[in-house]
């Protein structure tokens, strides 16, 4: 599809959403300093776990930090979506509401919940409701910086959960890592962003290639399930397209039969393989296969490799490297990736049918 991908934008960027995406390694600069500033209180006695009660941006920054540390994590640590908490989660855990706006639903369900289970809470916002509460009830809340649509701050949140991580005593100091990050997020941006050419454009190129087609992300459940979830969320949100994601070894023990009568559909998809240096020997062999398989029945396939570094800067990149891409393709789409018209009409209904 032709179009232009390089700036100015007009309406199709009214929102900002390409400045937001190149200024991620001062997002992350930024929260360091926050962090820096605003440490965390936690409770005196180690939680049995800890559970992080948040939706949409605010829990995908959570998945990331747990993936991140998912061999380090000396306690389990939990990411529900939902109104209500399992009932693991006691007097003996601790609870972190993490909302954006500070007005989520299921988040303040969350907390009054924690509260009436005498869960301690801590919480992570800009204000909003969650803020109010927290201010009324001496409850320790970090602050967000506002201005911004959810998925554009998870830097934001992803930085403040590992500070708090770090707190409790289950990881080290995560700030060289992130330092490291950020480092490497300037330098593969100038490849990646609005003002590098289609011809040494990546993110550019491959958007193209992507342009309406539907798209299935696959990625390694250890490593990168997280960032593959991201990636199609952030395709959801910005491009305004219906995507799915799914992770080896698990789809290959189902979804990989839906690939067994190749026909005309099969054409119209594009599956784009995540791998990362860590992914273990079994897992990039399954997701080699699985590609193989994929393209065999008529779709196409691309894949993308993280960068080099170590496993923050790696997931980091991967993220932003989605989040260009993501771009591109509402660009080619014509509409404004910022908007969520979809989402904001939902809670206009959901609302309604409550009165």
């Amino acid at each position: 599809m032709s179009g232009a991908l390089e700036p100015p934008y007009g309406d199709r960027d009214a929102g900002g959403m390409a400045a937001r995406i190149d200024g991620e390694p001062e997002q992350i600069e930024e929260a360091l300093e926050r962090g820096a500033r605003e440490p965390w209180r936690v409770p005196g006695r180690p939680p049995a776990l800890l559970a992080v009660g948040a939706m949409g941006g605010s829990a995908i920054a959570a998945d990331l930090a747990a993936a991140l540390y998912r061999d380090r994590l000396p306690r389990p640590m939990l990411v529900v979506r939902d109104y209500r908490w399992p009932a693991c989660v006691t007097a003996e855990a601790l609870a972190l509401l993490c909302s954006y706006s500070g007005n989520t639903e299921e988040t303040l369900a969350l907390f009054h919940a924690a509260g009436r289970l005498g869960v301690p809470r801590v919480a992570l916002t800009t204000g909003g409701r969650l803020g109010e509460e927290c201010r009324r009830q001496d409850i320790a809340c970090v602050s967000l910086p506002a201005g911004s649509p959810p998925r554009a701050a998870v830097f934001s949140c992803w930085v403040a959960l590992t500070r708090l991580l770090h707190a409790l005593g289950w990881v080290d100091d995560p700030a060289g890592a992130w330092d490291e990050a950020a480092a490497a997020l300037r330098s593969h941006g100038k490849a990646l962003s609005p003002r590098a050419p289609d011809t040494s454009n990546p993110a550019k190129r491959l958007a193209r290639a992507l342009s309406g087609r539907s798209v299935f992300v696959y990625a390694g459940s250890e490593t990168l399930g997280a960032v593959a979830t991201r990636l199609r969320t952030q395709l959801n949100e910005n491009a305004k397209l219906l995507a799915h994601s799914a992770l080896v070894p698990e789809l290959n023990h189902n979804e990989i039969v839906g690939w067994e009568r190749p026909g005309a559909a099969h054409r119209q998809v594009s599956v784009l393989a995540l791998r990362d240096a860590e992914d273990a020997p079994e897992v990039a062999r399954r997701l080699a296969l699985t590609a193989e398989y994929a393209r065999r029945q008529g779709a196409e396939v691309h894949e993308i490799s993280s960068a080099d570094g170590g496993r923050l800067a790696r997931m980091a990149s991967l993220v932003q490297w989605g989040d260009y891409l993501s771009f591109y393709l509402a660009l080619l789409n014509g509409v404004d990736p910022t908007p969520i018209a979809s989402i904001d009409e939902f809670k206009r209904r959901l609302a309604e049918s409550r009165v």
